[in-house]
């Protein structure tokens, strides 16, 4: 089994916890495997938002980072810091109660992306989406836009449910917000029905508690990707599980992207985005144990980082393999 119970992994991580110790975040940690690395998450705004970002991700490596972000962010952000980012592009969903409207204007509007050689659509369809805009990932009001992506190559990104604990709080409200288990039938349902569209699983899918219930869907939608994105979330469970979660990133390891969901925010010092990236290295490339050097809301206690150290090969595939094969993002080196 790749999953353990919570109070078996909570028993094992406090056993082989270490004492905690300061952390540079502007230290990286030295590197097991030397090769490229593509950041396939982010959300970025205009150049003097995102100079920290950068700032950081040269500093660990990232060779190109991939920016959730508009067509004319995306000529200023080039012109700015050119050979640095490939781009997703959100939809407009100000004509959604017109379906002609709706879906005229939007394949539209992901033709002039994809001339402009943006490799992805991001579909954030979190319960709260779902709720207020009486929407899902299967409306027949996508059809034709998921049709024109498969046409053009363009990958889909899409935020499809939150930490299983969310739905015992911000998510109580069944009658609105249904439970985890309903947020993946709208999922399956375009999997299914558009085989030749891929479409990435933001953040493990939304369920890296339940790792089984990721190979299932794996296993059975061949045009399905994860990534490992929302650092906090992912990490919290990996370190619950360490041994599943290796397991779990060997046996799919080439169908995962590495990503961070780094938002850029004005003012923020650049040891908020080295914060993340360090949380990775240590997460993917080490067997360390140590107490998690940033707080985590969700997670009572003291709250621990477990790094499963994965082989070079799956690193190589997470790392910046996957995305140029997916996504088609040319590398400088």
């Amino acid at each position: 089994m790749l999953a353990t119970t919570r109070n078996r992994r909570s028993r094992t991580i406090a056993s082989r916890k270490s004492r905690p110790a300061p952390v540079d975040f502007n230290q990286p940690p030295p590197r097991k495997v030397i090769c490229p690395i593509i950041d396939a998450h982010t959300h970025v705004g205009s150049p003097a938002e995102a100079a920290k970002l950068v700032e950081s991700a040269r500093l660990y490596d990232i060779e190109r980072i991939l920016g959730i972000t508009s067509l004319n962010n995306s000529i200023a952000l080039d012109a700015e810091f050119p050979g640095c980012f490939d781009y997703a592009l959100s939809l407009d969903y100000r004509h959604k109660d017109e379906p002609q409207k709706f879906q005229r204007d939007n394949v539209r509007l992901i033709e002039t992306a994809a001339r402009r050689d943006f490799k992805v659509v991001k579909f954030w369809y979190k319960p709260t989406f779902n709720a207020d805009q009486q929407m899902k990932l299967d409306d027949a009001r996508l059809t034709a836009v998921f049709d024109r992506m498969g046409e053009l190559g363009l990958t889909g990104l899409t935020h499809i449910a939150d930490p299983d604990c969310w739905f015992d709080t911000a998510y109580g409200d069944v009658e609105r917000f249904g439970t985890k288990a309903d947020q993946y039938a709208q999922l399956e349902n375009m999997l299914e029905r558009h085989p030749n569209t891929n479409m990435i699983g933001a953040h493990m899918a939304g369920h890296p508690e339940d790792l089984e219930h990721l190979s299932q869907l794996l296993e059975t939608y061949p045009n399905l990707y994860l990534d490992n994105s929302a650092t906090k979330w992912v990490s919290r469970e990996v370190s619950l599980n360490p041994e599943g979660a290796r397991e779990f990133f060997i046996r799919y390891a080439d169908r995962i992207l590495f990503g961070t969901d780094l938002v850029v925010r004005g003012g923020w010092p650049v040891e908020m985005y080295s914060s993340r990236y360090w949380i990775h290295r240590v997460m993917w490339e080490s067997s360390t144990v140590c107490d998690l050097p940033i707080d985590d809301p969700d997670n009572p206690g003291k709250p621990t980082l477990v790094g499963i150290d994965l082989p070079e090969d799956a690193l190589r595939k997470l790392y910046y393999q996957n995305a140029v094969r997916l996504l088609g993002i040319i590398l400088d080196t």
